[in-house]
């Protein structure tokens, strides 16, 4: 299973186990978020100890999150998070309007193994229409063939339904959503967001 299978699968898991959390601050922007990226026991935390990752979760030149693995930090620097390699790139945002093509051209800048966007479109429709369009962008990139080999860009949408998330990874040809393989995650389909 490669990377972004493992990052969503994970995903759905302590998205799940911590659902009642989740519910509570649903409609709380700031207090959501923390639960999400900005605290010593956010869903990024238990995700990364899951993956065999270590997080700093607090912006990393204005990355969300980052995931790294313990010879990435400098040795004569670990507590301030120099670091010489990133594994995941992490960008969250709540506000599904407010323009997600910005965090996904931040992402395509970064050099990394996976790079992840989490967001809440209000419908199905608005969701399709924004995969269509970020699809666009990415295939304008110089990486955009080794993106879709390796598997390496995944966008998780979730719903108002906490329960219901899509993993959509980029493909060439459009974006292609994860299978689920477990009950708390959509089910399966392709999308032909391509240009």
């Amino acid at each position: 299973m490669d990377l972004a299978m493992k990052f969503y699968f994970a995903w759905c898991d302590k998205v799940n186990s911590r659902k009642k959390e989740l519910e509570n601050t649903w409609r709380n922007s700031k207090a959501y978020t923390k639960t999400i990226i900005h605290s010593d026991n956010s869903i990024l935390m238990d995700i990364s100890e899951t993956l065999g990752f270590k997080c700093y979760n607090a912006d990393y030149y204005f990355i969300d999150a980052v995931f790294f693995k313990p010879e990435d930090l400098v040795p004569e620097y670990p507590e301030a998070y120099y670091l010489t390699d990133l594994r995941i790139a992490f960008e969250h945002e709540n506000d599904f309007a407010s323009g997600l093509f910005q965090e996904v051209c931040h992402l395509l800048q970064v050099n990394c193994d996976l790079k992840v966007l989490v967001t809440y479109p209000p419908n199905e429709t608005d969701e399709l229409t924004e995969l269509k369009y970020l699809h666009k962008i990415v295939r304008k990139s110089r990486k955009e063939s080794a993106l879709s080999e390796n598997n390496s860009f995944l966008i998780i949408m979730g719903h108002d339904e906490l329960a219901k998330w899509k993993g959509w990874i980029y493909k060439s040809t459009g974006w292609e959503q994860i299978a689920n393989n477990s009950s708390q995650c959509s089910e399966p389909r392709k999308f032909a967001g391509g240009c």
